[in-house]
């Protein structure tokens, strides 16, 4: 739409003439010469320019509106699903976050349950261990009170020296140091009685025994030996007395040559206790019961370290077995050797004492461990 040019005062109006012609005559028309030419107006020009940049102005700035709105609305996309995205890592966050909450609630109450058995196993473990300890406490003492009892009563230093040293074996595999002062006195107290004079009462017992034991093979003087036998229980020599016999064995085997098939009849024995050939079987089995009594006699004697009752009671079985044995047996010769050495032992020996372990052992059982 295009609107006409506004007047312009300083320019002359066409209409001018016709409102002069109305009143008076009209002048006389000038020449061509002085009639200015009528020019064009450049506003409409710049009215249409202006309204087209104004129209592309306008255009553009819609296009760069909708590129806005395009951007905007593309962001607005974006924005929403990294929202989306940030609420679904938010919730995946949150679901993970109590399932760790949980967790840690379920693992604190295994922490709590565990700190409570361990608690309880501690405590266990120290009662067992007091037990265990009282317990050995009790053997050793009984131990001690053992060795203590065989020196003071029988003096055996070698029984006393075993029940020692098992007893520190036995502190020693409970690994306490508790016990280390203990083992110090018992060690003290083994050393002791290593270095100590002993005597083998245990072995000369069995001595006793085996003579004991032998005393019913031996051959009594008054028991009848077959023809052929010597004194001694061998067999008897047939060829003759040596050139250096004395005189009554030669005479004796001319004898018992002349006496020739009957010499049986007639027996010839030089005895130094005569009565002893008069012994009836029930006496026989009488004497030989009265040896074995001096010798378990004797043997109590020992254990009871009574040195005056073991020597009599020995000598009393030496006296018997050379009045009614044939001391020319070997057997009865080596047991007599044996009672011979048996009697001149000695049986009294001073032993040390071991008080003061026992004083420690239950020192240490009415000691409280720690």
């Amino acid at each position: 739409m295009s609107f006409p040019p506004p007047l312009n005062p300083n320019e002359p109006s066409l209409i001018e003439p016709a409102v002069a012609s109305s009143g008076a005559a009209a002048p006389s028309v000038p020449p061509e010469s002085a009639v200015p030419v009528a020019r064009r107006s450049p506003w409409p020009w710049i009215a249409a320019v202006a309204i087209v940049l104004s129209l592309a102005a306008t255009a553009y700035a819609q296009l760069q509106l909708n590129a806005l709105r395009k951007e905007a609305a593309r962001r607005l996309a974006d924005l929403e699903q990294a929202s989306a995205r940030a609420t679904d890592t938010a919730t995946r966050a949150d679901a993970e976050a109590r399932a760790a909450r949980e967790r840690a609630m379920v693992l604190e109450a295994r922490l709590a349950e565990e700190q409570s058995q361990r608690e309880a196993l501690e405590q266990l473990y120290s009662d067992l261990s007091r037990g265990r300890d009282e317990a050995v406490l009790v053997e050793v003492e009984r131990l001690v009170a053992v060795a203590s009892q065989e020196l003071t009563v029988s003096g055996n230093v070698n029984t006393a020296l075993a029940a020692l040293q098992t007893a520190d074996l036995r502190l020693a595999r409970s690994d306490n140091a508790r016990f280390l002062p203990l083992r110090r006195i018992i060690a003290r107290d083994v050393e002791r009685l290593k270095v100590a004079p002993t005597v083998d009462i245990t072995g000369m017992a069995l001595k006793l025994d085996q003579i004991a034991t032998g005393i019913d093979g031996w051959t009594l003087l008054s028991d009848v030996r077959p023809a052929g036998m010597a004194l001694d229980g061998t067999a008897a020599d047939t060829v003759g007395p040596s050139p250096g016999a004395p005189r009554w064995e030669r005479w004796l085997e001319r004898l018992r040559s002349e006496l020739g098939d009957y010499r049986d009849l007639v027996r010839l024995r030089r005895v130094d206790t005569p009565e002893s050939l008069l012994l009836q079987p029930q006496q026989q089995q009488l004497a030989r019961l009265q040896i074995k009594l001096r010798l378990l006699s004797a043997r109590q004697a020992l254990l009871m370290r009574n040195d005056r009752l073991f020597r009599a009671d020995l000598g009393e079985a030496q006296a018997l077995v050379a009045r009614y044995v044939d001391v020319k047996q070997p057997s009865v010769a080596a047991a007599v050797a044996t009672m011979k050495q048996l009697s001149s032992t000695a049986l009294s020996v001073e032993v040390p004492q071991i008080n003061d372990s026992l004083a420690a052992v239950r020192a240490a059982r009415t000691t409280p461990g720690r």
